[in-house]
């Protein structure tokens, strides 16, 4: 990272390709390796970290730093994944119980 900071394509090329297969790994197996969407989740996180390579700190480390980005991305896709059913109340008259506790109370008086 810090040679591609400095200009260096070759380096960037190759930081780039490392880390492509790195964070295949990372996103399969949270994802599962059949999930169709590591790739994309691969892309979008070189991206992010090509559009924030700016604010990469020289004197860090590389790996927490891109592996944060990373987790972010896994998250905000899980966030959006996530199924929402909604279902109308007049559909759910099973679900709610009635209040038997006159009735039970009254039963055990006699």
């Amino acid at each position: 990272m810090l040679l591609s900071l400095g200009g260096d394509g070759m380096a960037y090329r190759e930081l780039l390709l490392k880390l492509s297969a790195r964070l295949r790994a990372y996103y399969r197996k949270r994802l599962g390796a059949g999930c169709s969407d590591a790739e994309d989740l691969v892309q979008e996180t070189l991206i992010a970290i090509h559009a924030r390579r700016a604010t990469f700190d020289r004197t860090q480390l590389f790996t927490p730093w891109a592996h944060a980005m990373a987790r972010y991305k896994l998250v905000d896709y899980l966030r959006r994944s996530r199924v929402r059913a909604s279902v109308s109340m007049d559909d759910c008259e099973e679900f709610f119980a009635m209040d038997e506790t006159e009735q039970a109370a009254a039963a055990r008086d006699c």
